[in-house]
């Protein structure tokens, strides 16, 4: 089974829980059910598994007995509460620069999503492809997704806006008819891919004179499995300990298939282990912390002698060596690495 790092910033997971919070659910258990810990929420830009996310979500609706939980929890919110990227899309001075923007840096928010504009005769189409946890049976992801962009439309269409036409993957879609966006709607559904129709003069002004400032503050989140998996590790996503066992199971894959999986990009887990370890190690003497029992606490390793041992190994220097030479550049404003 292939291993998929669908990743998204832990902003959106804190909207969810604190409405999951709110129906009086025993939020703390739904977590651990969906793997999931409230040590991510801590910052709202550590990066998560986003099928755990949608795993809590369902997991929510279930005990609710609410099928349409994904969408009126969309509803219920404000796009501004799932982070710096969702702030932005509100600041376009368009619809069309705000979907511009959507399509174009969505990588800002999370790695899984694609979507694009199909012009009609009748309307034009935001579209996103078949989505994997729809194929899962995690409807509640499909229906809260596809609300969200219906508020980002709304933003500038003004309040009140609803789509005339939607077209679902879904062959069932339920809870559409108590949402207020799509109880109204002509639905298509077990599409190829879904899609909300938007009226044609909503996006005649077309111009992005806009440049959005902000989105430095975001980094992009890398497609590529051997770029997330690092940034995973370099999060102590797994824990600090980095048992091959632990991560496997955490991906929901098996120790060989991950080992495979890194055998195809050309390295190993010692080796992906190793990189970290060393860009976490220099990330912190960096930060002048200097003592090497602080260091080797931090990158948990049990004895300082280890820790230099490995840091010899990464990098053919101790890391005495390392801290003089960094400071050597700071004073001769010379790049070392």
């Amino acid at each position: 089974m292939p291993i998929r790092l669908h990743l998204i910033r832990a902003s959106h997971l804190s909207v969810i829980v604190q409405y999951v919070r709110t129906l009086s659910l025993p939020v703390e258990a739904l977590l651990e059910q969906a793997d999931l810990d409230h040590i991510e929420l801590d910052n709202s830009n550590q990066l998560i598994l986003e099928t755990k996310v949608w795993r809590f979500l369902e997991l929510a609706a279930e005990m609710k007995g609410m099928s349409h939980l994904g969408g009126l929890l969309a509803e219920d919110s404000h796009l501004s509460e799932y982070g710096e990227f969702t702030k932005q899309l509100l600041e376009a001075d368009n619809l069309y620069q705000a979907l511009h923007f959507l399509i174009h840096k969505i990588g800002l928010h999370n790695n899984n999503s694609l979507f694009w504009l199909k012009e009609s005769e009748q309307c034009v189409w935001i579209c996103r492809p078949q989505y994997p946890y729809v194929k899962d049976k995690l409807w509640q992801a499909e229906q809260h997704v596809l609300s969200l962009l219906c508020k980002v439309i709304e933003n500038y269409a003004g309040d009140g806006w609803q789509p005339k036409k939607i077209k679902l993957q879904d062959t069932v879609g339920l809870g559409l008819d108590q949402s207020r966006f799509f109880n109204d709607a002509e639905v298509e559904l077990g599409q190829r891919y879904s899609a909300i129709a938007i009226e044609h003069d909503l996006l005649e002004d077309r111009h992005l004179s806009k440049t959005f400032s902000n989105s430095s503050k975001l980094d992009c989140i890398p497609d590529c499995f051997l770029q997330s998996f690092k940034l995973l590790l370099k999060q102590n996503y797994f824990g600090q300990g980095w048992l091959a066992e632990n991560i496997a199971s955490s991906l929901g894959t098996s120790v060989r298939t991950l080992k495979r999986k890194l055998h195809e990009q050309g390295t190993s887990l010692r080796k992906v282990f190793d990189e970290v370890r060393f860009q976490q190690a220099c990330d912190l003497i960096n930060q002048d912390i200097y003592d090497y029992q602080e260091l080797a606490e931090k990158l948990s390793y049990t004895h300082v002698n280890n820790f230099v041992r490995a840091f010899k190994r990464w990098s053919g220097i101790t890391p005495r060596e390392y801290m003089r030479l960094r400071d050597q550049q700071l004073l001769n404003k010379n790049g070392f690495w």
